[in-house]
């Protein structure tokens, strides 16, 4: 599931990064854990899987957070794996120590510290599965430093993938259909609409459905507006693009279908004066 790893290495997660290696997940050193945020969201923007971001405590898991909150905002899915302090020093003033579950809650989808070395698989499979399913998203796993090189009796671990419950880890991602009648509406409303508009946003792009999106427009006429992130989906100079009379298309549309995007400050919230006060919106 995950095949890259971004970070720099310090006490106490050296060993994770070797780990990591050994099990064959490519290992990316960096010179900031900013930028190895960046770097391991944009793997999950562009596979659809979440690569992992390694730090350690305090300062380094603090310079993630831009990319969390990045990472989290866009809808692409992230894991950040941060060390810790011992958990038998937790409150008590340890090197670096900081709230860092309780942080990363603000930018994040789940923010977990397993309890207990048994419990490391169930928690980074939930959190692997939570990066990708629904609206995909970062996720935070703290790993005190005590735990890196403690010993378990291998028959007490919680193995996930032998699991009647989690038979692999990670399933794909559910892909959620709308209602059949719901659709049919949607349908009506295109064929009475007297200037309709798609507007192709990066979930369209994140998706993967460039093919049924150019199907759509070659084979109904429809004309398209592309966003910054859903540039590509459908090519720029296709003749039923009106990217160059943004504002004119947007102004004059009675009826639009939204495909993976939102109506945020860069479509001015869908609202007068750049929208007719009337407009139809499908999402």
């Amino acid at each position: 599931n995950v095949k890259y790893m971004f970070g720099i290495v310090g006490v106490p997660v050296i060993e994770i990064a070797i780990a990591a290696q050994v099990a064959g997940i490519k290992y990316v050193g960096m010179r900031n854990e900013q930028a190895a945020c960046y770097a391991a969201s944009a793997v999950g923007y562009l596979t659809g899987r979440p690569a992992v971001c390694l730090v350690v405590s305090g300062p380094g898991l603090i310079n993630t957070l831009s990319g969390m909150a990045n990472s989290n905002m866009n809808c692409w899915p992230l894991i950040v794996i941060g060390g810790s302090s011992d958990s038998n020093q937790e409150t008590m003033g340890a090197f670096q120590e900081f709230p860092q579950v309780e942080t990363c809650r603000l930018y994040s989808k789940f923010s977990a510290r397993p309890s207990s070395l048994e419990a490391i698989p169930i928690v980074i499979e939930k959190a692997v599965r939570t990066s990708m399913y629904g609206r995909p998203g970062s996720c935070y796993v703290d790993i005190p430093g005590d735990f890196v090189n403690k010993l378990v009796d291998s028959s007490e671990v919680r193995q996930v993938n032998t699991s009647e419950r989690y038979p692999a880890c990670c399933l794909p991602r559910p892909i959620s259909l709308a209602d059949p009648l719901e659709v049919q509406k949607a349908v009506a409303a295109l064929k009475k609409a007297q200037n309709p508009l798609i507007i192709i946003g990066k979930g369209a792009a994140f998706s993967q459905a460039e093919n049924n999106i150019r199907r759509l427009v070659n084979e109904c006429g429809l004309p398209f507006l592309p966003t910054p992130m859903g540039k590509g989906v459908v090519p720029d100079d296709h003749p039923f693009s009106v990217a160059a009379a943004r504002s004119s298309a947007l102004l004059h549309a009675d009826l639009i279908l939204l495909l993976g995007a939102r109506l945020n400050w860069m479509l001015h919230f869908g609202l007068p004066p750049r929208f007719q006060p009337d407009v139809k919106i499908i999402q």
